[in-house]
């Protein structure tokens, strides 16, 4: 820290000395920056005419769900706060139940007032809209519809959006399930399990032996290829399949030569299947129209207006694609 202080502060550098780094002076410390934040955080809230929130819930690394609500806000001068509003740790079940009473003692902490709030966007899970999971043998047809909200609703249910209702009279609240995970929903209608099998499999045939990771870095560099390695595919993270695919369809000439030196041409046999490569080049060019459009649907200081015009235009680039 003290070197860090010789080049941004060196003026500064005898009050750095005198601070303590004992482990009960650091938690103070952060304990402090904590009520600082939260101070704030609270004092622009009270400021809020209208807000909205949006929800996540998802498991760490330690198989413990997290809710995640973040709060966007608009005061009377039109000037637009968006924040991590808090995260509460779910240790028991996560049931709709569950997720309502953690939204409200999250409320409670940044005394965020019910009437306020005009809408709210959840993960588009059953726990939150009360709705059942997909089945594997949904048709595209149904799958539409249900992505539409076409529905029968059950009396058993019991999610988040149903006991919010029950719990606060709001009429204007209007709830939204997150688009870009029913992006990522669509995936479910496509038949494209043998071609994402092959993929993965070759790329773990490559990354997972050092000698051969090593021999294929140094094959593209000596080729001059424009990259410098295969990517790892990451099941969580729907955008790495489409970033996994475009990458394995620039390198595949490469891949094949280098399978071909090494004499282990079954390991991409099936880059040279005109049959696969049409069914490959298909799902790159698919994945990454749904990747840009996924993209400009997340970021700061999105208004609805925009994300429906991105919306509409990859409906267009559908039906012509469809022509």
């Amino acid at each position: 820290m003290l070197q860090v202080c010789d080049v941004l502060c060196p003026d500064k550098k005898n009050n750095f000395q005198t601070v303590s780094l004992s482990r009960k002076m650091v938690t103070s410390r952060i304990e402090a920056i904590d009520k600082n934040l939260t101070s704030q955080l609270e004092s622009k809230i009270g400021q809020f005419k209208f807000c909205s929130i949006a929800m996540d819930e998802s498991t760490d690394i330690n198989d413990t769900a997290q809710l995640v609500l973040f709060i966007r806000g608009v005061d009377e001068n039109f000037e637009i706060t968006e924040e991590l509003a808090c995260i509460r740790s779910l240790k028991g079940t996560t049931k709709g139940c569950d997720i309502f009473r953690e939204f409200q003692e999250g409320l409670l902490t940044l005394t965020v007032p019910i009437t306020n709030i005009c809408n709210i966007m959840t993960d588009g899970a059953p726990n939150m809209t009360e709705r059942r999971p997909v089945p594997p043998c949904l048709t595209p047809l149904h799958l539409l519809n249900r992505l539409n909200g076409h529905r029968t609703p059950s009396k058993k249910q019991s999610g988040f959006l149903r006991l919010f209702n029950q719990n606060y009279r709001v009429d204007n609240v209007v709830f939204l399930h997150c688009v870009i995970h029913q992006d990522a929903l669509c995936k479910s209608a496509l038949n494209m399990k043998p071609v994402l099998d092959a993929v993965v499999k070759l790329i773990n045939t490559i990354r997972s032996r050092g000698l051969t990771h090593r021999q294929f870095r140094d094959f593209l560099q000596s080729v001059q290829s424009e990259y410098s390695d295969v990517l790892h595919y990451t099941k969580v993270r729907w955008l790495s399949a489409g970033c996994v695919f475009e990458r394995v369809w620039q390198l595949k000439d490469d891949i094949v030569s280098f399978f071909h030196e090494k004499q282990c041409s079954a390991e991409c046999e099936m880059l040279e299947d005109t049959e696969w490569l049409s069914d490959f080049a298909f799902f790159t060019d698919l994945l990454c129209h749904m990747n840009n459009l996924n993209v400009k649907m997340q970021g700061k200081n999105h208004f609805i207006d925009d994300i429906w015009a991105h919306l509409k235009v990859f409906k267009l680039k559908l039906n012509l694609f469809a022509g």
